[in-house]
């Protein structure tokens, strides 16, 4: 049986966040998503990323911005483990017909130019296109890969609840909506649900927001960062997986 939700940025609380690692971690658990972030290097690589800078992840205060340095120079930094900075193309070719890619763009305003479209070309050539959802908390984003591809299927994801969103929704034909979960009340997800889209919450860690979703909202597609938590607490709750829900 697939674990029916998002692993975020891979296996990230185990393993290095959007490394192949932690992707394949998610493909071997068996979960039917796996969410990364995707930006430019300042050779236009799409890289996985999700920190705007370098610092965190490299451990190096100062080791600089992704949108400044190449990808040979992001590839030199050594991650944990000893992973290192993984393409969009690498993570594309892995997850291909293992796993469905839920692909985050992590454009700001016009700082990676031609980030959509270069992402859009990877997920045609690796044939991940027809399974995947691409999200953004740039909206503008989403807009903007919508007029690129009529098919590639969307959604949106925000840090608050946004009861008026949906004709933006329909007019880009987003599919998901990705809700914190202490934003996510019974009336919006009643909202999202009763308009055809997924509801999305985010991110659900603690046995105390699984169980909050088991008993209120089991027809969600959550995002964990505890993979093997939520696997068993999936498996051992039924009600998340009977026949008609996501």
């Amino acid at each position: 049986m697939k674990i029916r939700g998002i692993a975020h940025r891979g296996y990230s609380g185990k393993h290095p966040e959007n490394t192949l690692t932690a992707l394949r971690a998610a493909v071997d658990l068996n979960y039917s998503h796996v969410e990364f972030d995707v930006q430019l290097t300042r050779d236009g690589i799409p890289v996985l990323m999700h920190d705007y800078t370098v610092d965190r992840i490299a451990g190096r205060p100062g080791a600089g911005a992704v949108a400044d340095l190449t990808l040979a120079e992001l590839q030199s930094f050594e991650l944990a483990g000893g992973e290192r900075v993984a393409t969009l193309e690498d993570a594309l070719n892995l997850v291909h017909g293992r796993i469905t890619a839920m692909v985050e763009i992590k454009q700001a305003g016009h700082l990676y130019p031609r980030l959509e479209q270069k992402t859009l070309e990877l997920l045609h050539s690796t044939g991940v296109a027809d399974d995947c959802i691409v999200i953004s908390f740039d909206h503008f984003a989403i807009q903007r890969l919508r007029r690129l591809d009529d098919d590639i299927p969307l959604g949106l994801t925000s840090s608050c609840a946004m009861p008026y969103v949906f004709d933006f929704m329909d007019e880009t034909r987003c599919e998901l909506l990705g809700v914190p979960v202490r934003m996510l009340t019974p009336e919006y997800a009643r909202m999202i649900s009763d308009r055809g889209h997924i509801v999305g919450p985010w991110v659900v860690n603690s046995i105390s927001d699984m169980e909050l979703i088991a008993a209120s909202y089991p027809d969600t597609l959550i995002t964990t960062d505890e993979l093997e938590r939520w696997s068993e607490f999936y498996l051992s709750h039924p009600e998340l997986h009977r026949e008609g829900t996501v």
